[in-house]
């Protein structure tokens, strides 16, 4: 069983094979089909390389060790307990998921993709064809990052205006008006170099 427990990388002279950037890849997998090939495939492109036999119990430890840029897992039935691990994997979006698998169950597929699977490529995957699949994967993964960050940033704003909305609401009832409550948040920000919604939650909270 051929396994690479560290980062191996083969550079090539021309660049015609690595439309993607250099990864740094973990493959994880519990099939040896194709797995060889897929592994060459992957170095011959320019990657950073680690291939470990590993599984449901075993994921998590090993993206922990690795730090990969892009986990990308081999399996021949994706268990109930993998896409588990997957979904763990994926909450934080820290980086792409591929899965190649010989499964072409509609219900594995939907709920690997719900998991934060960026790319799932069913039996009949060619190694050749890998680069494509990467491409594809980070511009879904970085879409959806963008998406995610877009949306949060909106959380974000929407909350500091309901806390400056509280805090001059507190000052109005202390005798002063709307832009005078606005004002002295302001100014006070001003001063401890922090933001308005900064100020708002200490006089919220107090």
């Amino acid at each position: 069983m051929r396994t690479f427990f560290a980062w191996h990388q083969t550079i090539l002279t021309s660049n015609a094979h690595r439309r993607t950037s250099r990864l740094q890849i973990l493959l994880l997998h519990d099939s040896e089909h194709d797995i060889a090939r897929l592994e060459a495939v992957l170095l011959e492109s320019g990657h950073y390389l680690c291939s470990v036999c590993a599984n449901a119990r075993t994921l998590a430890k090993e993206v922990e060790r690795h730090r990969p840029d892009l986990l990308l897992i081999a399996t021949d039935d994706p268990s109930r307990d993998m896409v588990e691990q997957i979904c763990v994997q994926s909450q934080f979006r820290e980086r792409p998921i591929v899965m190649l698998t010989e499964s072409d169950d509609p219900q594995a597929m939907r709920a690997a993709v719900s998991a934060g699977v960026a790319a799932y490529v069913v039996a009949g995957f060619k190694p050749e064809r890998m680069s494509a699949v990467l491409d594809v994967a980070l511009l879904r993964f970085n879409h959806e990052r963008e998406q995610f960050a877009s949306i949060a940033a909106a959380e974000r704003r929407e909350a500091e205006q309901a806390t400056i909305g509280k805090a001059k609401a507190w000052l109005r009832r202390q005798g002063l008006s709307e832009n005078e409550a606005y004002a002295q948040l302001r100014a006070t920000a001003m001063r401890e170099r922090c933001t308005i919604a900064e100020v708002a939650q200490r006089v919220v909270g107090a």
